[in-house]
């Protein structure tokens, strides 16, 4: 099971009818996580595997030890920065998520909750506005024609960020402009991206390590120039989402995102602490990485290798049931061959 997993359709993007051009559209908003918004019935996440022997369980990935809840909300109040990676479609992150907030609250913690599933242009429409209820914040954001499933999906982790009193933050791009910055290649990114880009460069190894991941999780459909473009994407996503990290004044930063975008050894967490060392902060960064169980696999850390990783990347793992899903690949061709056709 790899991080950057399909879900979701492609949006009507305006592009070169080329089949790089094709598929690199296609694919980069197949792994914002969006659902399509022209689904005719919703359907609820189907679990699988809530028997399994890890489920539950909590595990440190540097101590290599379980922890229990308690444990975890004493990190958790010691942190400056914290980070909850998810699988977007998994309705019990979204439950994690939303207790984790709730711990936080409950203990007098001030903090803000940046969103990946909010963008630039969303936030822009939100920082004028006091929003007292969930049903409020997705009319708002519906205004927007994201793809993400705000009603079913994140209502009830809004609804208990409004409760607790924190500040949303977005903490994305706009798509569009994502797209065309991504499409015109790194030596062409505004000054600004750049510089994010420059302070916290990827290693060789790294970059070799992301483009594998992003080619593997696309079922081996992309040529080269198209992954890279997709690394691209995915290094300027987890710079933005540092920056607006960065930007909140409340004591808490906390960050709803994709798993793979607060993995320690190449996302957010290395952004953050790139810029903090620049400022000469010394912050605490806790990345919780929610994951899906494997039917097979009951040793924590030997889900480090489908990651890419010799060691889990995150702090802390806390492991879930499987949300049970149709063939990717098999739909990716699919979407692929109708645009392709069309």
């Amino acid at each position: 099971m790899m991080v950057y997993k399909i879900a979701g359709k492609y949006a009507n993007w305006h592009w070169r009818e080329t089949a790089s051009g094709l598929l690199l559209a296609c694919m980069f908003a197949l792994t914002t996580g969006c659902v399509s918004s022209s689904s005719p019935v919703y359907k609820e996440p189907k679990l699988q595997l809530a028997e399994h022997q890890l489920v539950g369980k909590i595990w440190d990935v540097q101590q290599q030890v379980y922890l229990d809840q308690d444990m975890l909300v004493g990190r958790m109040l010691d942190s400056d920065y914290l980070l909850l990676g998810e699988r977007h479609d998994n309705p019990v992150h979204h439950q994690h998520q939303g207790w984790a907030i709730k711990q936080l609250a409950n203990a007098g913690k001030q903090a803000s909750v940046a969103y990946e599933m909010i963008d630039s242009e969303q936030g822009a429409r939100l920082a004028n506005q006091k929003i007292t209820s969930a049903e409020q914040l997705i009319a708002e954001l519906n205004h927007s024609k994201t793809g993400w499933d705000y009603e079913h999906s994140y209502k009830a982790l809004f609804a208990e960020t409004i409760a607790a009193g924190y500040s949303i933050d977005s903490a994305n791009l706009n798509r569009k402009q994502l797209m065309n910055i991504v499409m015109q290649g790194e030596d062409k990114l505004p000054e600004a991206y750049q510089r994010m880009l420059d302070m916290t460069p990827l290693s060789a190894e790294q970059m070799t390590a992301s483009q594998l991941e992003i080619s593997q999780s696309h079922c081996g459909m992309l040529d080269d120039k198209t992954s890279a473009s997709m690394v691209l994407g995915q290094r300027l996503r987890d710079a933005v989402m540092a920056e607006s990290l960065l930007k909140s004044l409340q004591p808490v930063k906390v960050l709803i995102a994709g798993a793979g975008h607060v993995r320690n050894d190449r996302a957010v967490p290395m952004y953050l602490d790139t810029n903090l060392k620049a400022l000469g902060k010394d912050a605490r960064i806790l990345s919780i990485g929610m994951i899906e169980v494997e039917a097979s696999e009951i040793n924590p850390a030997a889900y480090a290798e489908s990651w890419g990783s010799e060691t889990l990347p995150f702090d802390v793992v806390w492991f879930t049931p499987q949300v049970k899903r149709e063939d990717q690949c098999e739909k990716l061709r699919q979407h692929f061959k109708k645009k392709h056709d069309g």
